[in-house]
């Protein structure tokens, strides 16, 4: 009776060791004394195996994982520095491939990071800085579309995963090339403002140069127009005067004297005048 017990516990042990399970989350190999594979497990469930260390079940997240790149220094096609950090977005596609060769994360990273700055380093190599950085035309891609599918085309049968994603997470100057690149930006940001407010000063003067112009011709038109009005004023108040003075000459004498009088006395006017003046003959004898 003793031994019932002790055989139905050896016979759980041993189903306990011959069964495991593989999560939505996971992938799994099942190897034989952990160097051949026996199995690749890539749909979630429950599983036989041979008990350990017969068999060994190896489990890897299928999810994806998200890789900061370590920065690297590249050269442009015109000899300038550039540092670049890269980010890539991977998953396990074959978990047999992926065991063989690289066995964990750390070292499919490590691998992959060679591989993405490698390529990167030769795209940039390509360009031109000025490119990269220049503010006129359209925006262009840092990072050529074709530099996504070649890094995938390689890490998929060499290391046994799937690269969803390739971009930049940072691009900058090193530091001690950093400042003279400033100042060369602003020494150009500067000549063409000058530039700039040169032409401004040109057109602005060609512009005050076409008004004086227009004021002066519009002044002397103003100046001609009114000499004319004035010329026919004076002819008609002349015509006036003939006209006065043919009707009735001593009433125009008369108010002439008064007129001449009004233009040489007020209030505050001390005359002292000869009895045969014209002024005072009005003023004793009235009209004429």
């Amino acid at each position: 009776m003793a031994k019932t017990p002790t055989l139905a516990a050896l016979v759980a042990v041993i189903l306990g060791a011959s069964v495991y399970t593989v999560d939505a989350r996971e992938v799994a190999v099942v190897t034989m004394f952990g160097a051949q594979v026996v199995r690749n497990v890539q749909a979630p469930g429950l599983y036989l195996r041979a008990p350990w260390p017969i068999h060994q079940v190896q489990r890897f997240d299928r999810r994806s994982h998200l890789m900061a790149g370590t920065p690297a220094e590249v050269l442009t096609k015109d000899k300038k520095n550039l540092v670049v950090e890269p980010f890539v977005l991977w998953r396990v596609s074959n978990p047999e491939r992926f065991l063989e060769a690289v066995g964990t994360a750390e070292n499919a990273e490590a691998q992959l990071n060679d591989m993405v700055n490698s390529r990167i380093a030769a795209a940039f190599g390509r360009r031109d800085f000025s490119t990269l950085f220049s503010t006129d035309g359209a925006a262009d891609p840092m990072l050529p579309t074709a530099l996504h599918t070649d890094v995938a085309s390689v890490a998929g049968p060499r290391l046994g995963i799937d690269v969803i994603a390739v971009q930049l997470r940072h691009m900058g100057l090193p530091l001690q090339n950093e400042q003279s690149i400033y100042e060369r930006m602003r020494a150009e940001r500067t000549r063409i403002a000058r530039a700039y407010r040169s032409q401004g000063e040109e057109q602005a003067a060609r512009i005050r140069a076409t008004a004086d112009r227009e004021a002066a011709a519009i002044a002397a038109d103003a100046e001609k127009t009114a000499a004319a009005i004035h010329a026919k004023a004076e002819g008609q108040a002349a015509a006036l005067y003939a006209n006065a003075h043919k009707a009735d000459p001593d009433f125009y004498r008369f108010i002439s004297r008064l007129e001449a009088a009004e233009a040489i006395v007020d209030e505050d006017t001390v005359l002292v005048i000869d009895s045969s003046s014209a002024v005072l003959s009005i003023i004793s004898e009235g009209a004429p």
